[in-house]
């Protein structure tokens, strides 16, 4: 018997040590979610993460509940403060992970069918994942621009929620244009100008006002 034949899982595998937002390859998100060991102590965590979350979910319009609705993650350097945030993110839009290798697809939730021995627990993270959730994952040092000075950060979630709605991440006055166009159902309309008045396409030539 050879030691390494006693283990489910390859060792000779590649193992990602440092988790990043960024970091969206298909056999990398596949490997976060199917070897998360949910520990007492992260067992805890989520806890209380989807009893502040679920708090929030089911009370929309009580202002004492939206006042609360928060959650600080801190953490000693290693301590998996980035990889915890990244497989809430997975669970939040319940992601649909493909593994590359065997052409499988499994939802996030599923992954933890078996991670998670209580049933109070693993039910209130199905009824999360039930609703259309939108997750903007990000490391804000990689967003992060020198000239933001004091609004660094809010400069950072500014830009990234114009992103992710398909807008200017580089000038809000454009994204803010973007938007008043969308909303008043021209935006199309106003692509197809731009392309026929400057024969390029706006999406890869607004930041260049």
């Amino acid at each position: 018997m050879i030691i390494k034949d006693l283990f489910v899982k390859n060792l000779y595998r590649p193992i990602n040590g440092v988790v990043k937002a960024d970091q969206q390859d298909e056999a990398i998100v596949w490997q976060e979610l199917d070897e998360y060991v949910i520990t007492r102590e992260l067992d805890k965590h989520f806890r209380r993460f989807f009893d502040a979350y679920l708090a929030a979910m089911d009370n929309p319009k009580d202002p004492v509940v939206a006042g609360r609705m928060g959650v600080w993650v801190s953490g000693f350097f290693g301590s998996g403060k980035s990889h915890f945030i990244k497989i809430l993110s997975y669970l939040l839009k319940n992601h649909e992970a493909h593994n590359p290798a065997t052409a499988e697809s499994k939802n996030a939730v599923h992954f933890f069918e078996k991670k998670i021995e209580d049933a109070m627990l693993l039910s209130d993270i199905k009824r999360t994942v039930s609703g259309n959730t939108d997750v903007v994952l990000f490391n804000i040092d990689s967003k992060a621009d020198n000239k933001d000075g004091k609004d660094a950060i809010l400069s950072v979630f500014l830009r990234v929620f114009n992103e992710m709605q398909g807008f200017s991440g580089d000038a809000p006055h454009i994204a803010n244009l973007e938007r008043e166009l969308l909303k008043d159902d021209l935006l199309e309309t106003f692509h197809k100008s731009f392309q026929e008045a400057a024969g390029k396409e706006w999406m890869k030539n607004r930041d260049a006002f």
